[in-house]
Parts: structure tokens; sequence; C-alpha cells
């Protein structure tokens, strides 16, 4: 039995401060010291708040079941395709279902759809549409394109926001085939409230995260490595909270307030995204403010944006007048607040930065966009991505700034808030130089910090990893943004795992783009300090996806990137380049191969006419996002004879420098 005991109040009003001051988290601060690409969170919580934040539909008809109708194209097995050459073009592959469940009110509709090349042409593949079909109104259409299919061989969610005009109406959405392109169609949709708790629990991820980070969501799809993952690799423990909304109660003491975005001129919501941090305010949506402004939560509105713009110019054209002059210029943010719902933006409200969406083929944008980017010091870093990746990463690195793609990035204030120590493996021993056709493996798109994330740690449990040698691109900005990961994928590597640099180094630029050989130095030079610290010899230059590398980019990474090994390139076949009599760059035999067949024809390509008096080398590179795995690189490594040896990227450079009578091992 436990007695009581009997305290003053005063002492009992003590005991309850120290109790506080002992289970409340330590209030830190974000940390972004001079020469540090990205900032710094405080030290993560042990024990996270696992939540699940996912977008779904509210309505979803199945392309293939008995309520929508066809006009042309088949079935076929989990959706409704139609084929070139095949199936009728000009016709809707979809329409119907013609329900009257639909609200009255705002809605979104979305369309699940995949082909099996998003980089031929730039096409329109199909038109989408939202009828009224009891009125015969149109409510909403859109053409979608060939390269607005983020990938090529796996489905895409498309979204179409419509107002429904009153209740107990039928509903008709409509997907009409062009005849441009292989097309599938999984399933179409709607949804309400167009992702509101999407943008609602990203700010509040992002306001608590700031001070400790302590929620952690989940928003998988397909590519995405599943909701405890990282939890376990970083060594975090979790609770899941019964509903995600009892978070706000939980952490109510730390918000003061709401800003409402307007629904009518959605760029509002990263006007919004870059305000929430001073105030520390949520992103709500009016269809969300009776919820929000009643118990238990009883939040006020701080700030409402609704009716304040009449266009997205507007919007971001009063963000650099009115804020950018007092913000951190060293990084700008690239979301679509169409799309990028959560994801990378908690790291934008935590961070307080200013968030775009500016196109540079669009007129007024363009200018806009060019008097952020030339307003920013060296070094400073766009993060997030563009609304296409050639055009904006081209004008990013005109101004010698480096895009740190990260989109759909979901939990970057708990990585970020990892410890920063990185434990590198040394490097094997290279193998002896013989008479053979070396081959090395990469694997692409490490730059990519959401594929870091995301597929990338799909991938690294595939059973066949380390039973032949890959490389494996990563970013160097990962020391600041995920150390806790990039020290994972380090500590539970294999000998034939070689984590490399992805392009172009501490962030996806064109060097052949940058503004003056200062500045292209300057880059170069940090990527080598970040490179060192990150255990990355060899770097994947990209200069456009076809690209080679200007004479002046391979002798500036020669002068100021001293423990490099060798770079890649993407001009696809074209040789061996030494810079400076000191480093080499060898040119991929493949850039982007996407399936087993493709690196095997490219292989015996690049073999062609080897007649085994001296060695040859050979680097294919493929992407990871139509299937290619480590089963992929095992199966074409045990397809090659006897005359073929495959080795690490670091090793097929060091295997090089000899041949050519360069330092093996550069320090």
């Amino acid at each position: 039995m436990i007695r009581p005991i009997n305290l003053p109040v005063r002492s009992v009003t003590a005991l309850m401060l120290l109790f506080q001051f002992c289970v409340m988290p330590a209030m830190a601060q974000i940390s972004w010291p001079a020469g540090q690409l990205l900032p710094s969170f405080p030290a993560t919580a042990q024990t996270q708040d696992l939540f699940i934040l996912r977008e779904g539909s509210s309505f979803r008809w199945e392309a293939e079941s008995s309520s929508l109708s066809h006009k042309t194209g088949r079935l076929e097995t989990d959706g409704w395709l139609c084929q070139t050459g095949i199936d009728a073009a000009d016709e809707h592959m979809i329409y119907g279902p013609y329900d009257r469940s639909v609200p009255a009110g705002p809605n979104v509709a979305e369309f699940r759809m995949k082909v099996d090349n998003n980089t031929a042409n730039n096409d329109p593949i199909v038109d989408v549409d939202v009828r009224n079909a009891t009125t015969g109104a149109m409510l909403a259409s859109m053409t979608i394109t060939r390269r607005q299919f983020s990938i090529a061989g796996d489905y895409v969610n498309f979204t179409l926001p419509f107002t429904m005009p009153a209740n107990n109406q039928q509903i008709e959405l409509r997907v009409y085939w062009r005849g441009t392109s292989y097309t599938k169609v999984d399933w179409v949709g709607v949804q309400q409230n167009g992702g509101a708790e999407m943008y609602l629990f990203a700010s509040l991820k992002g306001i608590v995260n700031r001070t400790q980070p302590r929620l952690f969501s989940y928003e998988g799809d397909a590519f995405a490595e599943g909701q405890y993952t990282w939890l376990q690799s970083l060594g975090l423990n979790w609770s899941e909270p019964a509903d995600k909304w009892n978070l706000i109660t939980k952490y109510r003491s730390e918000i003061s307030g709401l800003i409402v975005y307007d629904p009518a001129q959605i760029h509002t919501v990263n006007l919004a995204t870059m305000l929430a941090k001073d105030r520390k305010a949520l992103i709500a949506s009016p269809s969300l403010l009776a919820r929000l402004t009643a118990a238990p939560y009883n939040l006020p509105i701080l700030l409402d944006l609704r009716g304040q713009y009449s266009s997205k110019l507007q919007v971001y054209q009063a963000l650099y007048n009115n804020y950018w002059p007092s913000l951190d210029h060293r990084l700008l943010i690239g979301l679509n607040p169409d799309v990028h719902k959560a994801a990378l933006r908690e790291y934008a409200v935590a961070l307080g930065a200013a968030v775009i969406w500016l196109d540079p083929k669009v007129s007024g944008e363009s200018e806009l966009l060019n008097s952020f980017l030339s307003s920013m010091p060296a070094g400073a870093n766009y993060m997030g991505w563009w609304p296409e990746e050639a055009p904006g990463v081209e004008r990013a690195s005109t101004y010698g700034i480096a895009t740190v793609a990260s989109d759909w990035s979901t939990n970057l204030t708990v990585h970020s808030g990892m410890p920063r120590t990185v434990n590198v493996k040394p490097m094997p021993a290279k193998p002896a130089l013989q008479n053979k056709l070396y081959v090395a493996f990469i694997l692409s798109d490490g730059d990519n910090l959401q594929y870091v994330e995301h597929l990338m740690r799909k991938l690294w449990n595939n059973p066949d990893r380390g039973s032949v040698p890959i490389g494996w691109t990563l970013s160097p900005a990962m020391l600041d943004a995920m150390p806790g990961a990039l020290n994972y994928y380090h500590q539970s590597s294999t000998t034939n795992d070689n984590l490399i640099s992805g392009p172009s180094g501490y962030g996806y630029a064109y060097p052949n783009n940058w503004p003056n050989q200062t500045s292209l130095n300057q880059f170069v030079a940090t990527t080598e300090q970040y490179n060192r610290r990150a255990g990355f010899r060899v770097i994947t230059i990209w200069n456009t996806i076809t690209g080679g590398i200007n004479q002046n980019v391979g002798q500036s990474f020669a002068g100021n990137a001293s423990t490099l090994l060798g770079l890649t390139a993407q001009n696809t076949g074209g040789g061996l380049s030494i810079y400076n009599n000191s480093l080499p760059g060898m040119a991929l035999s493949c850039n982007y191969c996407t399936n087993e067949q493709a690196m095997k024809d490219h292989i015996a390509s690049a073999a062609a006419g080897w007649n085994g008096t001296s060695p040859r080398f050979i680097i294919i590179q493929a992407q990871p996002w139509q299937g290619v795995t480590p089963t992929s690189f095992k199966n074409v490594a045990n397809s090659l004879n006897a005359n073929y040896s495959v080795v690490r990227p670091d090793h097929i450079f060091q295997l090089i420098r000899e041949a050519n009578g360069l330092p093996v091992n550069p320090q």
C-alpha cells in the first residue's frame, strides 16, 4: 500500500512544474551553420507518434467493373487497356458511372492510369472530364500529355477539381483516348475535401517537429517501403493513435491557430505553408473550419486568405514582394499544391521556407522565377520538384542553383534530426587488371530523396542484393537531410554494394549550364567536401539525360575533387575522357536502361569487336521505376561468359586508372 504524502500547495506546484519539465520535450531550435547545405533539426524523439496520412477516394469505380462503359479498348487483368494499332482511337475508353451519391459542393475527380513510355514525346494521351449527367453540364476537363506521367509502366493518379451543383444528380467521369500511346486505366473516383486533411496534418507535423521531431506519418503507395520500415531501421519506437485527430488535441499547446487557404486560388496553400511557422498555425480548408474552431480544438482563425488573390501569379508576386526579403535565401521549395498536399510540405512548414510553383516555360512565371533564383547565394538549393524536369533543372543551373529532388519525401523533419555521424565502410581491394570486358552496374535516381526514402529502401530488401556488384546512387545532401538513413545504408551494405553520388554532386544540376567557372568550382569543391564525409568516390554527372561533360566541367572536377575516382557521363557510347591528366570520365554504355534485355543488348554492343588483347570498360546505368531490381542485375551478370568480369563502379574506375597510368587510389 502506498501512503499519500501531504505537501503544501507551493510544494505541489513546484513538483508539477518539475514533472512538466521532465516529461515535456526540450524546446530546441533548428540550426543552419554557414557552409551546410541544409539545416539540422533538433534531436529526434526516441518514440514517435505514427499515423497514416493518405488521400483516399470517397467513391471509386474499377475500370473493368459493370459500373463503367466503354467505346474502345478491352479488359486486361486489373484494368481497361487501349493499345495503338489495335484499338479504335478518338473514342471514350471509360465513361460512367451515373452515380447519384456524390454530394453537392467541392469535390475532386481522380483518374488512375498508366502508359508504357513517358519520354518519347509530349503528345496528348487522353482527355479526362467530369459531367453532370443529369443536366449535361461540363464541370471540369483536362488534357493529359505523355510527360505528365511521372513514371512509365506503373499507375499514376491524376486529379481534377470540380464542384457538384446539387445533391442527387448523376455524375459521369470520362476518359477519351487519343490513340497515341498504350494506356491503361485502373479506376476512376471522386474524393471529397480535395486533400484538406493532408494539408492540415502536414502543417501539424511541421509545427510540432520544428522544436523536436515527434510525429511520423506514413503516406506510402505501391513504391513505398512500409509504415514501420524506417522507424525500425533508425532504431526508433512508436505509438499509434486510434485517430490522427487526437494528435491535434495532444499538441494543442504548441498551436496558436489557423491559416485558411482559398480553394478558389489553390496556390494560397503554398503561401500559407510559408506563413505557418511564425504563426504556429495549421493550414486549414474552409470545409474543416467548423470542426477545428469548435471543442475540443477551439482553434482561432489567425489569417484568412480567401478572396485576397485573383491569380496564381499574384500569389507568388506577393510572396516575393512582401516576404521573400526577410526569408533565408539559401533555400527555395517547389511544390504543386494540387498534387503535393503533404509529403515535403511538413519540412517547408517547419522551416518557414518560401514555397512556389512556377514554370520556367510560362511567360510571367518564368520572369518571377528568375527573380527568386537570381537573389539566392552561391551554394543555395531548390528543393521539391519542377513542373517539368529538364526546363526546371536547367533554369536553376544557369543561376548556379542545384535541385535537391524531394517532393514526395514524407519525414525529412524526423530524418534531419537523427545523429549526424556516418560510419563509412572502407572500400575493398580492387581486382587485378586483366584483359577482360569489365562491366559495372549503376542504379540511377538516388539524387532523389524520396526515392532513397521509399523505393530504394524497398529494393534494398531484395534477396539478391549483394550477389553481384551494384553502384547505388545517393545524394550527398543526405548528410544534412537524412544522416541516419545514409548511415543505415552504409552499415547494412555488403562488399558488393557501392554507394556513389547521384547527379551531379550535392544536388541535381546540369554543370555544363553553370553561370561561370568560379561558381562551378565552388559547386565542385562543396560536392567534394560532402562526398568525402558521405563515402562517395564516383559521381554520375548529368547534363540532360543524354549530354556529355564539357571540358571545363571535367577539369573543374579534376582540380577541385581530389578523392574522386571517376565520373560517368550521359552521352551513351561516348567513350573515355581524362581531364587534367588526372580524372577519368567514362560515358555510360546505357544511360537509362529499363529492363534486363536492354542491359544485355547494350553490353553486347559495347563489347563488339573486342579481341582480348586489352581490357575494355562498360558501365550500365538502369532506372528503378519500371521493375529493375538487384535480381535483374544478377540475371544479366549470369548471362555473361568468362570474358566478362562484373565489378563495382569504384573498382572499374580504379581499373581504368591503372590501364591509363593514373594513380589508382588518389587521396
